[in-house]
């Protein structure tokens, strides 16, 4: 694409460049600095430029995580514009997640003008900080601030280049008023990553390659712990088959789908009973206080980062470690076992440990008495289908199946108010797929609610949100209990810091926002009212919220003048 021959403004530059290395949407907060954003985008729109989307959202914590949940769906990079410094600090800890989910999006914020006669607002004189990259350093690649020098077009290529690059993350842009409203230098082609160019990782080491593909043939039982595979389908794939060929079993997060949960070799097994252990892209495949592989094992460890340089201290132990992409990797080793013939694969092969089959039984009881964690995830394992998106953020998913690459999400890093925001970045970039976000109350509220709800009319990306509510934060509640299992804190009625009673009413809050809004106080009631959300959402166009209310924490209350101001509808029936 040829640049405009005139000097073009740096947020029409950013914004070209941006599209040139495949970002189709910028995540938008409202800013004084940065009506060049909206200016430049409605210039390109009008001659038929290639620009991202502007998506206006109310909030920057919104907007941040729903950019993640582009990326998880698009497996392309996204964009974020917050209001200089204090946007910047309202992405809170989605940056967090942004850096431990490994997203590739751009992070921009405003800087306030420091021209005299630009400076007419007292709050130009505040925002100004003398180094504003210092508030997300630690969470992102790359940092950089324009100034009216540089080319932005060429800056921004470059920071997307990098938040690319294995192992992908976020990466940090501060744009000055200056240079986003006046004219920079231009080139005459508009850059982009890719012309950059965008490195990919191979196979790894040959030697660790051949080295794994023998241990694998003759262990007496091996194990691959993976977390981070499911992020490409091919890599869940062949996954799947070293497993089936080998007899290999697998110990897989929930953080994606890493391996169909019908697949066999699932298993819970302790560590120590494998002699042979494979990590694959796992940040934190054990926890030495907890477990640890028996000591005699042999551990490899395979992934864009084997040693998990983000984290300062890092003592868990391998003997051999590489750098690879994971479905290389795979791939390369499944070259070299062959058939998998040999009489120690074979007898492997006569035993899977099956748990990917087994454990989708549990919590199937009568759906009778009150909702707990085990009967709403077996509703939701009844209730959903195949190709829904599902983000979670709240108990253990291993209830709830899921067989298909992409349709699972956990965020990897442990920031809460995540799971709504990310199923309706994760809906739009699917093109409208059915998405269900379970959240707790706690996390729920973190999330701001509201604005999650806005950008899901504002955009008509309804989706279905589960708040599984218990009254409370497990952290002040449960937490504080096995800390003090005596203490004077736990006995109180209302345990300070940790309940959050009376609680709010979700639904009705839904509701006054022109949303379906129900509440759930019986687990016979489960299915129903899941059938109705999804109806809502996909009939009447309209997000769901079902506040599904389960024992509070410690003290098992459900009873309703404790956990809520307004009575509770009659028992059977819904607040909808």
């Amino acid at each position: 694409m040829t640049a405009d021959p005139a000097a073009v403004g740096g947020a029409a530059a950013v914004l070209a460049a941006a599209a040139a290395s495949g970002v189709r949407r910028l995540w938008f907060n409202s800013g004084s600095e940065l009506t060049s954003f909206q200016e430049a985008g409605a210039q390109a729109r009008q001659k038929g430029e290639p620009t991202p989307e502007i998506i206006t959202c109310p909030h920057e914590h919104v907007a941040l995580t729903a950019a993640m949940g582009e990326t998880m769906v698009s497996g392309g990079p996204s964009m974020t514009a917050a209001h200089a410094d204090l946007g910047l600090l309202h992405h809170g800890g989605a940056i967090h997640n942004a850096m431990w989910g490994d997203h590739p999006i751009m992070i921009m914020s405003g800087y306030p003008p420091t021209r005299a006669e630009s400076r007419t607002s007292p709050v130009f004189w505040k925002q100004q900080r003398w180094d504003q990259g210092a508030i997300v350093r630690q969470y992102v690649k790359w940092d950089y601030k324009l100034s009216a020098l540089d080319d932005a077009a060429l800056v921004v290529a470059r920071g997307l280049q990098v938040a690319l690059a294995p192992r992908r993350g976020p990466v940090y842009l501060a744009m000055p008023e200056e240079v986003g409203r006046h004219p920079v230098p231009v080139g005459d082609r508009v850059p982009s990553a890719q012309a950059l160019g965008v490195p990919t990782l191979g196979p790894g080491d040959p030697g660790m390659v051949s080295e794994v593909a023998r241990r694998l043939r003759t262990a007496r039982r091996p194990v691959v712990v993976t977390d981070r595979v499911g992020e490409n389908p091919r890599a869940v794939r062949l996954l799947a088959e070293l497993a089936d060929t080998l007899g290999v079993e697998v110990r897989a997060s929930r953080y994606r789908v890493n391996l169909p949960d019908d697949n066999p070799w699932h298993t819970s097994a302790p560590l120590d009973q494998f002699d042979v252990v494979v990590v694959l892209d796992h940040p934190v495949p054990w926890m030495p206080a907890v477990e640890q592989p028996a000591e005699d094992a042999w551990i490899g460890w395979v992934g864009p980062d084997p040693i998990e340089s983000r984290v300062p201290l890092y003592e868990l132990r391998a003997d051999a470690r590489t750098t690879a992409d994971p479905a290389a990797f795979l791939a390369a080793v499944l070259g070299e076992v062959g058939s998998g013939d040999a009489d120690t694969v074979r007898q492997r092969r006569e035993r899977p440990p099956g748990v990917g089959t087994k454990r989708h039984t549990a919590g199937r009881g009568a759906a009778g008495g009150v909702p707990t964690p085990s009967l709403i995830a077996a509703a939701l394992d009844a209730h959903l289908h195949p190709d829904d998106l599902l983000t979670w953020e709240v108990f253990d998913t291993t209830a709830v199946r899921r067989t298909k690459p992409g349709t699972l999400f956990e965020k990897g890093g442990s920031s809460l108010g995540w799971s709504v925001a990310a199923a309706t970045g994760a809906s739009i970039a699917a093109g409208g797929a059915h998405a269900v976000a379970v959240t707790g109350d706690g996390s729920y509220l973190f999330g701001s609610p509201d604005s999650c709800l806005w950008l899901q009319q504002q955009h008509d990306a309804p989706i279905v949100t589960v708040v599984v509510n218990n009254g409370g934060y497990r952290t002040g509640t449960t937490t504080l209990a096995a800390h003090y299992p005596d203490g004077l804190a736990v006995a109180e009625p209302t345990v300070l810091g940790g309940h959050l009673t009376p609680s709010p009413d979700f639904a009705a809050h839904a509701r006054a926002q022109g949303c379906y809004g129900e509440r759930v106080v019986r687990a016979a009631d489960l299915s129903a009212a899941l059938d109705r959300a999804r109806a809502a959402v996909q009939r009447d166009r309209v997000p769901a919220v079902l506040d599904v209310w389960v024992p509070e924490h410690l003290t098992g209350s459900m009873d309703p003048d404790r956990r809520a101001r307004t009575p509770a509808a009659d028992e059977g029936t819904s607040d909808g």
